[in-house]
């Protein structure tokens, strides 16, 4: 049997106090004194006291629910921004209502509107924009125009429409195209996002301009598109394999998922991972280290583009300021899934 939720009444009637002194103290009002306060704590504490979030958010105006809006909570990206949100969220106080976008913009502006609708402080979301420039309707307008506390997550706009977070997309291709470079590869394939959010966006336009400054072989074949995850990877490197004549020496990947798939591809094809062909990651999935052969990546500070959402979300609950844009660093790791080149043939 459940036990029977304790009240400020119930602490009232056992310390023969009036329930608005109860509630008062409880939330550190001045107007009590710091004896009261101290007795009043201790026994709610004994008691087992949980204040009641929906009634104080109705009191107060103020909510301690934070939305977060994804495209998919399952994918290994966004789960560990998830952690870093959720435990920057409860160091200050603040619970987390979560919501699946599903990459579609009419479906996220649902999800926002029913979350605003909850009285949430505050909301940080992953929209499916596809520009830079996006023209903002719906709710992204109402967002803006009512100032509401709103912290774009992985999306770099440009100017800054929202405060925003992300990892430096265009320093780590730069990165991982010079890493190929000065190991001889110049036929470099390259998988990018079907989707084509801004991140995506970033990251293709970013191997096109690096690779250019490095000589990388200009074949319009080898940018092959690609499903999210593991699948679309292997996918796309049947399509490419079947297609080109002259294999590429090395293939990029939008993110980590879609190499695993190259990565099997490869294996069950008899392709020598990197005596073969290179395969080069990105975003730093912790099981990158551990695949059969470790995968070579940029990896992004995920869990900390979460809290630092969450920190700015704060600090705009305090004071309203002009949009800010925060770029994480990223670093280069290589592992074995990459090497030098063995041939151009």
């Amino acid at each position: 049997m459940l036990k029977r939720k304790v009240t400020l009444q119930d602490i009232a009637d056992t310390l023969k106090l009036s329930r608005t002194t109860i509630s008062l103290a409880i939330r550190n009002h001045p107007r009590i004194s710091q004896a009261t306060k101290d007795k009043i704590w201790a026994l709610a504490k004994r008691m087992g006291y949980e204040p009641d979030r929906v009634a104080r958010s109705l009191a107060t105006g103020r909510s301690s629910l934070i939305g977060v809006v994804v495209p998919d909570s399952t994918n290994a990206y966004y789960a560990e921004v998830i952690r870093g949100i959720e435990a920057a969220a409860h160091a200050k106080g603040y619970s987390v209502v979560l919501a699946n976008g599903s990459y579609s913009l009419d479906l996220e502006a649902a999800k926002i509107r029913e979350m605003m609708q909850l009285r949430v402080a505050g909301i940080i979301a992953a929209p499916a924009f596809r520009s830079e420039r996006p023209k903002l309707e719906g709710p992204w307008q109402d967002l803006r125009q009512r100032n509401f506390p709103f912290v774009l997550l992985n999306r770099q706009l440009n100017p800054p429409l929202f405060h925003q977070v992300s990892a430096d997309n265009v320093s780590g291709t730069r990165m991982a195209v010079e890493a190929l470079a000065s190991l001889g590869h110049r036929r470099v394939a390259y998988l990018y996002g079907k989707r084509a959010t801004v991140p995506a966006r970033q990251r293709l336009a970013a191997f096109r301009r690096f690779g250019r400054k490095h000589h990388f072989d200009s074949d319009p074949l080898l940018i092959e598109p690609c499903d999210i995850g593991a699948r679309g990877g292997y996918e796309a490197c049947t399509r490419l394999w079947s297609r080109l004549r002259r294999k590429p020496t090395a293939i990029m990947t939008l993110s980590d998922a879609e190499a695993f798939g190259v990565l099997r591809y490869l294996r069950e094809h008899s392709v020598a991972v990197p005596k073969d062909v290179s395969v080069m990651g990105f975003d730093g999935f912790e099981l990158a280290e551990f695949s059969l052969v470790s995968l070579s990546t940029v990896i992004t500070p995920m869990r900390e583009i979460g809290a630092q959402s969450v920190e700015i979300l704060n600090q705009l609950l305090k004071n309203s300021f002009a949009p800010q844009s925060i770029i994480l660093p990223v670093r280069l790791m290589l592992r074995e899934s990459v090497g030098p080149v063995r041939s151009q043939s």
